[in-house]
């Protein structure tokens, strides 16, 4: 029996666009776009962030020795939160679900993310627990190692948690490992694969908001 409903963040929950973020970090180094996403792409910044080779405090270090600026703790908090905009309407399957099993998600993310939720992504803190993070395990989604750790982590048979993500390579890790896993593509593709294993209604309930 699910135990657990896991929720990638990226393009499930929220919508991820790096643009802004890129352009908010070059606008206040001096730097085009382009050259903040090629000097932060250097020996596999962001994939090591991803598998926690940095702590929050070094990557903090690190980014500004990249762009060649001082950035505080609070500006990079709200920068690496830019990229996401909230999908509200997974919010609220997720709410839903959460009268009838555990609600967390689980994204290939890194530690100044996780720092960022609290203040700027406030409803994902509210809604879901746990928030796992690939950078606690040191591996990342599609690797198998990442699923075995996370269902050590929750204490649990991989038979109990279902998983939701966008990328069909990390669905078909997680069944591999024994989870339940569906592939996102909307909002109502997902509500309908939910509602068929009993976790939320097939429809949103009258009155809400689109």
């Amino acid at each position: 029996m699910t135990a657990i409903v896991l929720f990638d963040l990226g393009n499930v929950i929220a919508t991820f666009d790096p643009a802004p973020r890129l352009l908010e970090l070059g606008r206040r180094s001096g730097l085009e776009s382009s050259e903040v996403e090629r000097r932060l792409a250097t020996d596999d910044f962001w994939r090591d962030t991803d598998r926690g080779v940095y702590s929050a405090a070094e990557m903090h270090e690190r980014i500004c020795a990249l762009l060649g600026c001082k950035f505080s703790r609070e500006e990079l908090l709200r920068l690496q939160a830019l990229a996401f905009s909230v999908r509200q309407e997974v919010v609220r399957i997720a709410e839903e679900i959460s009268a009838r099993k555990r609600v967390g998600i689980l994204t290939n993310n890194a530690p100044l993310l996780r720092d960022a939720l609290p203040e700027h992504l406030p409803a994902l803190v509210r809604v879901f627990s746990p928030i796992l993070f690939s950078f606690q395990f040191g591996h990342t989604k599609p690797e198998r190692e990442l699923f075995d750790a996370v269902a050590s982590d929750l204490a649990l048979t991989p038979a109990e948690i279902f998983f939701i993500d966008d990328q069909p390579s990390h669905v078909q890790a997680a069944r591999e490992a024994g989870w339940e896993a569906v592939g996102f593509e909307s909002v109502a593709q997902l509500r309908h694969a939910l509602a068929e294993r009993g976790f939320c209604h097939d429809a949103a309930p009258p009155g809400a908001p689109a």
